[in-house]
């Protein structure tokens, strides 16, 4: 049985305006890595170099010149995604598979009927793509037992900030997304005097107690992420003289993510009299819009040499926050479960995308093709537009975008592909490499925090209709810190990544 322990005072606070984005949001939406077509997948996503694919309208629009016919694709795609999390020593294995789409496209090609030799412009291509560039589908979960602290030090440390809290009434409300729900459900209690004024110690800190301050918990995590980044593209090329492909394309990006955090502290030794455990969920989902632009070329100084070079303009997110924490007590003495429950937190701002440059060079044969691309861009010049004129606002927007500058640096991604041709088969192959976008002062030290992709494929190709198949897999880690106190040091969460994937690709071409 659950029992609704309080309902908030202020019945008026429905919607909180609260920014609670960090450098790691501004890390997961600054380093996405197009996927689109099977044949770009297999390749090691270097099709903006060689060109005809209209995954390239994402990397190198540009190449849609090469298109020769108007074309369609379609790209359904499984991704079964695998993890594995180390806390305290103990490590658990987490999976799950989702259905999506890495390309949905169509490439226009209108040619020129004028046969004069003179004439310096192949024809327009205009190409439509929707063209995945990021996967957030992951689940982990882990467990241990920690006897150094508690999420409750961490709730308690906020409520003993004199300048936040200084009666009952200030501790029940001002942290209604975490402190404010433990502290009337009983988790911390605070010695005041009959007016609702909280004591203070000999350092002019409340006292607030919680029962993790002489004891330890079991601690069991759960997180869930879902979501991706999927771009809408549209662009436009051509080619002068049989030597130079142009193109440009506006990117649309649409972003949705969604995470669950649950941590459950049981007293599994029984150190507490009349406690056996609480839970804590952390739920937020975001979702936004935005665009950037990209231009691009193609050099063919001599025949089957091809070199490329790509610039992405900063892109700009339009983000939307939906959030809310609740709480759920297990006290021994009581038949209940007390629950309590935060008011819907909603806010809007702006994500800064960093700025991206890609150059490569391919080689085609007869036999086969081999193709490279090296990739830059900046992860520390990502940033949050929190838009509030107050001065509070302003303070955490210079905060949180100095930790994202001191934090994340430049990063560099090595792509290299290979295709060998029978006619109508094709092999491929392919591999991506990507360095840590940490600066080295600010990287993990447990842990290699670059990503590895690798990938293969096979293909055929008709007159008109043609299908291509491919398997990759990426390979990354990252760390989980579930809270800060000042109580101790907290332990972090190793979380290891392995996301394979089988997309394939039909085709019409007319």
């Amino acid at each position: 049985m659950r029992k609704q322990v309080f309902i908030y005072s202020l019945l008026t606070i429905l919607v909180c305006h609260s920014y609670a984005q960090n450098d790691v949001d501004a890390l997961r939406y600054s380093t996405p890595s197009v996927q689109g077509t099977a044949r770009n997948i297999a390749l090691g996503n270097t099709m903006g170099t060689i060109g005809a694919d209209v995954s390239a309208l994402s990397t190198n629009p540009a190449g849609i010149a090469k298109y020769s016919s108007t074309e369609f694709s379609l790209s359904p795609a499984i991704a079964i995604n695998r993890s594995s999390s180390t806390y305290l020593d103990n490590t658990m294995k987490d999976g799950n598979v989702k259905f999506q789409l890495t390309n949905l496209g169509i490439v226009i090609a209108k040619r020129y009927t004028d046969s004069d030799d003179k004439k310096k412009w192949d024809g327009i291509k205009f190409g439509f793509a929707l063209n995945r560039l990021a996967n957030f589908n992951n689940e982990y979960s882990f467990s241990g037992y920690n006897n150094n602290n508690s999420l409750l030090n961490y709730y308690s440390d906020q409520l003993k900030d004199r300048n936040a809290v200084q009666t009952v009434a200030g501790a029940e409300e001002n942290f209604v997304f975490g402190a404010s729900i433990a502290y009337q459900l009983g988790l911390l209690i605070s010695d005041h005097d009959s007016l609702g004024n909280i004591y203070t110690d000999g350092n002019g800190q409340n006292l607030i107690y919680s029962p993790a301050d002489s004891t330890g918990f079991q601690q069991n995590f759960n997180i869930k992420r879902t979501g991706g980044i999927n771009e809408i593209a549209i662009g436009i090329a051509s080619t002068l003289k049989d030597k130079i492909m142009f193109g440009a394309s506006l990117g649309i990006p649409i972003a949705n993510y969604t995470e669950r955090i649950t941590l459950t502290e049981t007293d599994t030794k029984n150190l507490i009299d009349g406690f056996n455990s609480f839970s804590n969920l952390n739920y937020v989902k975001t979702s936004g819009v935005g665009f950037n632009l990209k231009v691009g070329i193609i050099a063919m100084p001599v025949k089957n040499l091809r070199l490329s070079l790509a610039i992405q303009t900063p892109g700009i997110l339009f983000m939307k926050d939906a959030y809310l924490t609740s709480m759920e007590v297990d006290y021994a003495n009581l038949s209940e479960i007390l629950t309590g429950e935060s008011p819907d937190g909603a806010s809007k701002y702006k994500y800064v995308q960093p700025w991206k440059m890609t150059a490569g060079a391919g080689y085609i044969h007869k036999f086969g093709l081999v193709s490279v691309e090296y990739e830059l861009s900046d992860a520390g010049n990502s940033k949050f537009r929190f838009g509030g004129s107050d001065a509070d606002t302003k303070i955490y927007e210079n905060d949180v975008n100095g930790t994202i500058k001191g934090k994340y640096g430049l990063f560099h991604t090595i792509k290299a592909g290979v295709e060998f041709k029978f006619d109508p088969v094709r092999i491929r192959g392919g591999i991506q490499y990507r360095t840590s976008p940490f600066e080295k002062s600010a990287a993990p030290t447990q842990f290699n925090t670059s990503s590895l992709t690798y990938s293969a494929g096979l293909g055929y190709r008709g007159n008109h209709f043609f299908a291509d198949i491919a398997y990759v897999q990426t390979n990354f880690k990252e760390m989980f810190v579930p809270y800060q106190t000042t109580k101790s040091d907290v332990s972090g969460a190793t979380l290891a990544s392995k996301k394979p994937a089988i997309v394939l690709t039909l085709g019409y071409k007319l």
